[in-house]
């Protein structure tokens, strides 16, 4: 990553795919740990970065376009298919899946290089990122 970022002379575009199709099933990635790194001065986000509060307005314009399937709510559950959440032990992940209800609802989390994980809502302690 290094030495990609120096070699560029006068500008440089990083991407990272929020989701993406692979054999006919979405899968959401989560963005390198190294893009946290980059001084907030020297990078333009051209979509809202995790964890910066933005008016609706600003978000609407902003707001990268997801699968159908990722926009879908889980029933009575607090959290959506496709949102990043923030664990205490493994850190942001995106939720890929959901299944059960009330105590027994469970969500399957991708962190990434902790792998994916099934955790039970009641005790995962997860929050919104």
């Amino acid at each position: 990553m290094y030495v990609a970022i120096t070699r560029a002379r006068a500008r440089l575009y990083l991407s990272f795919a929020q989701a993406r199709l692979l054999h006919g099933h979405t899968r959401y990635g989560v963005a390198s740990r190294f893009l946290d790194e980059i001084p907030a001065a020297a990078a333009k986000w051209l979509t809202p970065k995790l964890g910066i509060q933005l008016d609706s307005n600003a978000w609407r314009a902003a707001e990268p376009a997801r699968p159908y399937q990722a926009a879908k709510r889980m029933p009575e559950l607090p959290f959506r298919i496709g949102q990043n959440v923030l664990h205490p032990k493994f850190g942001q992940g995106v939720i890929v899946s959901a299944e059960g209800s009330g105590v027994d609802a469970r969500v399957q989390i991708n962190f990434g290089v902790q792998g994916m994980k099934w955790l039970q809502l009641e005790y995962a302690k997860l929050a919104p990122v």
